[in-house]
């Protein structure tokens, strides 16, 4: 078989496909394999103590050798609480009333832990953050990250590649576009919203709170898909569906929190949008006084900067248009 028939049987657009699908794969299963190989082990998970400096000091020799915790020296247990609510702190150890209190919606693998390695101390434990009954072990909020990436990736390919054009030819198409994406993304969210409320009991405030992050998860997915295909065409699919899907779950905080997980993911996954959502949604659910800054600010970014490209493509086609219109017009003016 010469060059010509084999370039016949296999177009170059489909070899390129077959290699990219080959390599996608490979990075995913190097990515969960990452997670799933290494065994999990704690990486400076911040614990606070209220005791004694010489108690304090004792405690923390053991529980930091290796760097598996951080001990933090708290004056009271009120103030110690207060760092688990801010998520500062994953669990409390009160010297003086032989206590650990520990926060299963921050992980669960840390309160075993713990358990097993002060047992000398015969501490009562308790939980002052529990997950929801109906989702016992939190896996709930990484299979609604993943519902709204399933949901926006493939809306986002299907809006770019069959509406009337790949690429908005001006502001305003762009503009619709967003507005699409937007509107779609609300109702989709509210859909998983009631199924999740229905199925693992995130009913009232909840409800809303899972509405709104679910919203917002499925719009950055969208516009991601959306503005990577109309910049790159069918190679805009593979540059979305990385970050989103294949990086998606193993960036996730849960089950396992990122100070449990391998070097790499601990480092990345907070700036992941599947990762910031299940991370925003936890504290919203959970610790209400936690910090949100980051969280929000990875997942805007993943919505506005996809819109700004959209807008920045629109505004290009305008030109063009323009600019070729423009002499026909004068050529009509002189006849």
């Amino acid at each position: 078989m010469n060059m010509s028939s084999l370039s016949r049987l296999l177009p170059t657009g489909v070899v390129v496909g077959l290699v990219g699908g080959l390599v996608l794969t490979l990075v995913f299963v190097a990515i969960t394999m990452e997670g799933s190989a290494i065994p999990e082990k704690p990486h400076n998970v911040p614990v606070a103590v209220v005791g004694s400096s010489a108690a304090t000091s004792r405690l923390a020799a053991g529980l930091e050798r290796g760097g598996a915790f951080q001990v933090t020296s708290v004056p009271t247990e009120a103030a110690a609480v207060d760092l688990v609510r801010h998520r500062k702190a994953d669990a409390v150890v009160n010297l003086n009333t032989h206590q650990l209190q520990t926060a299963s919606a921050d992980g669960i693998q840390t309160p075993p832990v713990l358990q097993q390695a002060l047992a000398s101390q015969h501490l009562q434990s308790a939980d002052i953050a529990p997950l929801k009954s109906g989702d016992p072990t939190g896996i709930g909020l990484m299979f609604l990250a993943l519902a709204a990436v399933i949901t926006g990736l493939p809306s986002g390919v299907a809006l770019a590649l069959m509406g009337r054009r790949r690429r908005p030819t001006s502001l305003a198409d762009a503009g619709g576009q967003s507005l699409l994406i937007v509107g779609y993304a609300g109702l989709a969210g509210l859909g998983v919203a009631a199924l999740t409320a229905a199925t693992l009991g995130y009913t009232g405030t909840q409800f809303l709170i899972v509405w709104a992050w679910e919203s917002l998860l499925i719009a950055a997915s969208m516009a991601t898909a959306v503005a990577l295909v109309a910049a790159f065409g069918i190679a805009g699919v593979v540059l979305a569906a990385l970050p989103l899907l294949f990086f998606g779950p193993p960036s996730a905080p849960i089950p396992s929190p990122w100070n449990w997980q391998t070097s790499g993911i601990r480092h990345l996954g907070p700036f992941a949008p599947f990762g910031s959502m299940v991370n925003g949604l936890r504290n919203e659910l959970f610790f209400p006084a936690a910090a949100q800054t980051q969280n929000l600010l990875v997942l805007f970014g993943w919505l506005v900067v996809p819109i700004l490209l959209l807008a920045a493509i629109g505004w290009r086609g305008r030109r063009a248009e323009v600019v070729e219109v423009a002499p026909i017009r004068k050529m009509a003016a002189a006849a």
